[in-house]
């Protein structure tokens, strides 16, 4: 089996379980190198152990699927961590060819039902400010410093950066909620200014939506939850990520936002079991 990223280098950050493990196994699976971040090296999640995932799990899944799995333990609120990170990547590579900003804070409540779980849908004045402040720092900044301190390695590969966003930006409804909708949303604005301030060192910055991802929390949901009919696993947006760093012409379409499953259609991939999921982009457009 060919390995088409063999001898590239990637960093993919929250990548103990959920999105981010799902990418790194994929890019594993390609045969890149992946660096793969977390506060879980082992074991469970000290808060919330019922999710499972750590990063040595990850990284020895992604080296059993033909690439090389490398675990770093690090807490993307400390930039101190985030910088030791990176440095290991420098010494050890030199460069870096794929950044996937995943890890995201601010989901937390909706896993343990505490209040910011309870009042997620609730006017956002009676909701806990903590929302707020977990979104933004431990998702919007963690992925503008991953990428600041990256941005040498990257220029040096002509890289591309990988914001995993959602539709949650492109609409605001009424009972939505609204630190998540104004995160997104400067998640995809800054892929666009990254992508400006890139350009000239031609490395590629997008924003890429997943669809309904069936992560171990959305499978813990209460059973009606969730439609699972037009799902994808955590794998099939990693494979969106690999296959768009294989484009020899990703290039032109730095500083869009991407979908994954339009992704699907457009190079020919698809999840686990052989389904292709479908876009969700008109669901979201026409309201």
């Amino acid at each position: 089996m060919t390995k088409p990223l063999a001898g590239k280098s990637a960093l993919v950050t929250g990548a103990s379980r959920g999105v981010g493990r799902g990418v790194a196994l994929s890019l594993g699976e390609a045969g890149a190198t992946v660096y793969i971040t977390g506060r879980t090296l082992r074991g469970s999640h000290p808060d919330m152990p019922f999710l499972g995932g750590n990063l040595e799990d990850t990284a020895a899944e992604v080296t059993r699927l033909g690439g090389l799995g490398i675990a770093l333990q690090c807490d993307h609120r400390d930039d101190d961590q985030t910088r030791a990170a990176v440095q290991q990547i420098r010494g050890q590579h030199g460069q870096l060819d794929i950044l996937v900003n995943n890890v995201w804070g601010g989901y937390e409540g909706l896993h343990v039902w505490d209040e910011r779980g309870q009042t997620w849908n609730a006017p956002f004045w009676e909701q806990p400010l903590q929302i707020w402040d977990e979104m933004f720092a431990g998702g919007v900044r963690a992925h503008y410093v991953t990428t600041s301190l990256c941005a040498p390695l990257l220029i040096q590969a002509r890289g591309v950066v990988v914001n995993i966003s959602f539709f949650a930006a492109m609409r605001h409804r009424e009972q939505e909620n609204v630190p998540y909708f104004l995160a997104k949303n400067a998640d995809d604005q800054m892929s666009r200014a990254f992508a400006n301030h890139f350009r000239p060192h031609q490395v590629t910055s997008v924003a890429l939506y997943p669809g309904l991802v069936r992560t171990e929390a959305v499978l813990r949901a209460p059973a009606g939850t969730f439609d699972f009919s037009n799902s994808e696993s955590p794998q099939f947006v990693g494979r969106a990520v690999a296959a768009f760093a294989q484009d020899p012409n990703r290039f032109q379409r730095t500083g869009e936002v991407l979908v994954a499953a339009e992704l699907g259609q457009e190079y020919g991939f698809t999840d686990l079991e052989g389904q292709r999921p479908q876009s969700l982009r008109a669901e979201f457009e026409s309201v």
